[in-house]
């Protein structure tokens, strides 16, 4: 997948950049910690259970990278498991000690380049911390008991959707477009329901890097975290050490705020602070939403004049808000959105800190573009030439001849896939319309198409059917159903719904009936377990190839009659099953089948043995090489 983005950059190595960068990412402050909590007596705090241990380790995955010493997660899996007694008991000792060890406190920094920033710019870059795997099981140990709390009675704000248990982007998109749909609902503007809405997204500068540790350990007392719990993190913040490398070696930076970013902790740390901000009392009609760092803000009102009070009033709270927790907003990247039903485009203006936003016809609100219509129409467009693009870098990886096989094909297709339906359950109904959907559909279609390395004049129908992926319609209802039922395990049961509507879809087409006369039925075809579709194998199985009768129709032959059965059309039927120019070849497949093979036993034969697929594949590149050479001889 490397090739279908640009040459990764190498982290920076000038020293002058990187210290500039350091002190700009991670702000020095003195820290003001709070005293520790009292020590308790061991025996009331919980040794870390065997379901603790192993829930933690197994959630180390094996491919990320090391941290600062280099020792493989895989060695280290290996560790946990033939010494699972000693190590439960080192984490266990270091939860009634109240002590994080050192040595796990080291993070290894390494800079990554933000797409499109200048690379002169400390604030180009995105900061990682490479941390101690063994450091990260203690983490997820402390996460575990720590969620015991946050998401128990003394919870975290219920409008907080990120870096939490079955909650996603999704949610909090359809938090604030529920809101907005509610407003712009009714019967009418005057005496009416009808409401405005205005969405307002605010971004806090270098927010995890800023987040104050005292201000942490406030909130968990707050929220009456076990004092033991609160005693680990305080030890947890003290005498973290930053290493970095430059031109001139390996130097330190002592840290003295922010949460790590690729630490398991931070994030729930990160929640509990910020939990402030999504708790604020805000003007009538105003809420706020939170995913991790984000905020959005919708305001509710019958006048565009009580709109832009009450938007005001409430970012002047949550600024302030925000300075009391040592954050500040970046307000030149605060956007506004009235969202409006009135035909005619209305604008409001508001100002966060020495800026004044014009409200905009579209916003990026967490990867979906909303509009102030709510149609979606301007999102289908942004995705769809983003999938285009990558759509077409997919190109150079999977040419027709040659390249990768059709199951490896059908992971690069997946990736087209994945920025098409983002987002889905906010944007299903304007995908149904077909003006709307239409250019997301045929990138769908394109890398279906490179799938089975078919034509472009292969229908949509047999195209999906032959690449076993679904038309795009029948994904997007899915990914709907799914989220409607998103705390249930029924991702195998709808899918069976989609391929019983595709299959009911493939029936009744008019469309690929060729191919439905070889393969009428999709499951025994998507759930096979052996057979690469390629060039060859799909001319066949489409009608769409170097076939005299095709080549005619499609105003590339001069005529479609067979060159040796004169009075018989050269199509894909009479290629495979009759033309005595290819009996040899179908003989071998006669005496593999035990006798004749017809249109609707092929495809049947093909799927029972792995070498019979492959005899047929064989047959197809046999036929359809000779094809070509005879077409080519034509047209000299």
């Amino acid at each position: 997948m490397s090739r279908l983005t640009a040459p990764r950059t190498s982290p920076p190595t000038a020293p002058d950049l990187v210290r500039r960068a350091v002190s700009t990412l991670f702000s020095s402050v003195i820290p003001r910690l709070i005293g520790a909590p009292p020590v308790l007596e061991e025996h009331l705090i919980p040794e870390v259970s065997v379901e603790e241990l192993r829930w933690a380790y197994r959630r180390v995955r094996i491919g990320a990278a090391p941290g600062p010493y280099g020792i493989p997660n895989t060695a280290l899996k290996a560790a946990v498991e033939a010494c699972f007694d000693s190590f439960r008991r080192v984490f266990t000792a270091c939860l009634r000690e109240g002590c994080f060890p050192a040595r796990w406190k080291r993070q290894r920094l390494v800079l990554m380049l933000k797409p499109g920033k200048p690379a002169t710019e400390p604030s180009s870059y995105r900061p990682l911390c490479m941390l101690d795997t063994a450091g990260k099981i203690l983490e997820r140990i402390m996460v575990g008991r720590l969620e015991a709390h946050t998401e128990g009675p003394a919870s975290l704000a219920d409008s907080q959707f990120g870096f939490r248990k079955r909650r996603s982007t999704v949610d909090a998109i359809q938090t604030v477009l529920s809101t907005a749909r509610s407003a712009i609902s009714g019967k009418r503007w005057h005496r009416g329901t009808k409401k405005y809405c205005a969405i307002i997204t605010l971004d806090v500068k270098n927010a995890f890097n800023s987040a104050r540790w005292d201000k942490i350990l406030t909130a968990l007392s707050q929220m009456e975290v076990p004092a033991y719990l609160q005693r680990m993190v305080f030890n947890y913040f003290r005498g973290r050490v930053l290493e970095f490398t430059t031109d001139d070696g390996v130097e330190t930076y002592e840290v003295t705020t922010g949460v790590p970013q690729g630490s398991v902790l931070g994030p729930i740390l990160w929640n509990v602070m910020y939990d402030r901000i999504l708790r604020l009392k805000l003007p009538r009609s105003a809420k706020i939403v939170g995913f991790a760092d984000d905020i959005a803000i919708t305001v509710v009102a019958k006048h565009l004049d009580l709109v832009e009070y009450y938007l005001k009033e409430t970012i002047r709270l949550v600024r302030a808000a925000l300075t009391e927790l040592g954050l500040q907003t970046a307000d030149q990247k605060t956007e506004v959105l009235l969202v409006t039903s009135w035909k005619v485009t209305e604008t409001i203006t508001v100002r966060a800190g020495d800026h004044y936003i014009t409200s905009a016809p579209c916003i990026r609100y967490l990867g979906v573009h909303i509009d102030a219509r709510l149609r979606f129409e301007e999102h289908l467009r942004i995705v769809s030439d983003k999938a285009n693009r990558v759509a077409g870098a997919l190109l150079g990886l999977m040419p027709n001849i040659g390249g990768p096989r059709s199951s490896r094909r059908r992971l690069y297709a997946s990736v087209v896939d994945s920025i098409l339906l983002y987002g889905t359950p906010a944007w299903r109904e304007a995908a149904k319309k077909q003006s709307y959907a239409r250019q997301a559909v045929s990138i769908h279609r394109r890398a279906c198409l490179r799938v089975i390395c078919g034509f472009c004049s292969i229908s949509h129908e047999a195209t999906y059917f032959l690449a076993s992926i679904p038309p795009l319609t029948l994904l997007i209802d899915e990914r709907s159903r799914l989220y409607l039922r998103r705390l249930e395990n029924v991702e195998s049961e709808e899918r069976a719904k989609t391929i019983e509507e595709w299959q009911a879809q493939w029936t009744c087409s008019r469309k690929g009936r060729w191919t439905h006369r070889l393969i009428p039925n999709i499951i025994p075809w998507i759930e096979r377990r052996h057979g690469e579709v390629n060039y060859h194998l799909t001319q066949l199985l489409t009608g769409h190839g170097c076939f005299r009768s095709y080549l005619y129709r499609t105003n590339n032959d001069t005529g479609d009659q067979c060159p040796v059965c004169s009075a018989a059309v050269e199509d894909v039927g009479h290629v495979i099953f009759r033309c005595p120019r290819f009996t040899e070849e179908r003989e071998m497949l006669h005496h593999l089948f035990g006798g004749p093979l017809e249109p609707e036993t092929l495809v049947g034969f093909m799927l029972e043995a792995e070498s019979n697929w492959l005899a047929v594949s064989t047959f197809a590149q046999s036929v359809m090489t000779r094809l070509r050479s005879e077409e080519r001889a034509r047209r000299r």
